[in-house]
């Protein structure tokens, strides 16, 4: 067999070659690092276990979504991927996913590993179409070197002590900004696009959010009022948080505080500070965090479906998913809760990852999205860029911003 190098396509995706002319299988993915490391070398095991070629193609998470849509109305969809939470309900109405209620019936794959609530978002009626690989409640990364500097407590004290509040999140951003000159803290992700990330979690625990019950626009209510009061506040009053545009990150060491998947631990590994994991705050309508629930997909209009569905058993299997599981907390319940998980990351203390993370994951909430969601996304991060400007009139803002998500 010929084998071909390793090569990054200008069209923004990384290619991993396989070993013919022609790949047999497409993998689609938003992975980076040491997580998309990984995801290449279960890619060349497969294909020496069965002689099945395997490119892996990654496009940046804000663009991902767009891009997979693209593809699939071009005729030139992957054959199985990663599909975020927020782009099931699309995916599934326009029967772009293949139906894999097959594996409940494969007993070496034991779908009863994943609980029920894991499986929710990927079902339709007796129908399966997908399985989660992560899911992953955010978790509050934060500086102890900027905590000790500034004379804070921590918020993993904090919180053992009932106190971690968003009160308790905005003062002690402020006392790092006060003291050490640092940023106190980050809710949003840098890429304006991925609003969602860190937002969500401070709309829900303060009463609001995206959408209702009846998945209509929540942006404009009292709670989402509250939640994004208090970002602009610790913008433009406290300077304790970084504004949109701002290029300041965690792994950087001047920001005391971070929402993010356990995930990012992989990008601390070489910080030159220490840090640690917390509960996010506590709001007015109780401590909710984001649940991030990524999940493998086969993509009905792709060429390869049969060896697709096996490349996702090879993929979801326990075996593998136990080591995926030190990037992305792993929905099997067998690897979850399992010594191995708890103590693989040496940076990450086993009492640290059972209170950060798998104490939370029963508020933990998905998000919910209509099928319009990508148009409702521009919609929103449009808005959001008018609201986090000084003196913005938020309410009208946002009650213009509802009417038009509603009306798509």
């Amino acid at each position: 067999m010929r084998h071909r190098t390793l090569s990054v396509a200008l069209t923004s995706f990384l290619i991993l070659s396989g070993t013919s002319a022609a790949a047999d299988l497409r993998f689609s993915t938003w992975a980076g690092g040491e997580g998309l490391a990984l995801l290449q070398q279960l890619a060349r095991e497969y294909t020496a276990k069965t002689g099945t070629d395997v490119r892996v193609e990654v496009t940046p998470f804000a663009d991902y979504s767009r891009k997979l849509a693209v593809q699939i109305a071009s005729g030139d969809a992957p054959d199985i991927g990663w599909v975020a939470e927020r782009d099931v309900p699309t995916l599934v109405a326009s029967n772009n996913l293949a139906n894999l209620s097959a594996l409940g019936k494969d007993a070496s794959f034991n779908l009863s590993d994943f609980p029920t609530s894991s499986l929710a978002l990927w079902k339709r009626g007796g129908s399966l179409y997908g399985v989660p690989f992560s899911n992953s409640p955010l978790v509050l990364f934060y500086n102890k070197d900027l905590f000790k500097q500034a004379g804070v407590v921590d918020p993993m004290t904090q919180y053992a002590r009932g106190q971690w509040s968003y009160a308790d999140f905005q003062k002690s951003a402020l006392s790092i900004k006060q003291k050490t000159g640092s940023s106190g803290a980050r809710v949003m992700r840098v890429d304006p696009k991925a609003w969602a990330g860190g937002l969500l979690a401070v709309l829900w625990s303060n009463g609001g959010g995206v959408y209702d019950r009846n998945m209509k626009c929540n942006l404009n209510s009292a709670g989402s009022l509250q939640a994004l009061s208090l970002m602009q506040n610790m913008m433009f009053r406290d300077q304790s948080m970084p504004r949109p545009g701002d290029q300041t990150s965690f792994d950087g060491g001047r920001l005391g505080m971070y929402f993010d998947n356990i995930s990012y631990a992989g990008q601390l590994k070489d910080a030159k500070f220490k840090w640690g994991i917390a509960p996010l705050p506590r709001g007015s309508a109780g401590r909710v965090t984001q649940l991030g629930q990524a999940g493998y997909a086969v993509f009905s209009k792709g060429r390869n479906q049969a060896e697709a569905m096996n490349f996702l058993k090879f993929l979801a299997s326990k075996e593998n998913m136990a080591r995926t599981a030190r990037f992305f907390p792993p929905p099997r319940q067998s690897v979850l809760r399992s010594s191995a998980y708890l103590n693989a990351n040496p940076a990450v203390p086993a009492s640290a990852l059972r209170t950060a993370l798998i104490s939370q994951l029963g508020s933990a909430r998905v998000l919910q999205t209509t099928t319009d969601w990508l148009k409702a996304n521009d919609v929103i991060t449009s808005s959001l860029d008018q609201v986090f400007q000084p003196g913005a009139s938020t309410k009208a803002i946002l009650d213009r911003t509802c009417q038009t998500v509603d009306g798509l």
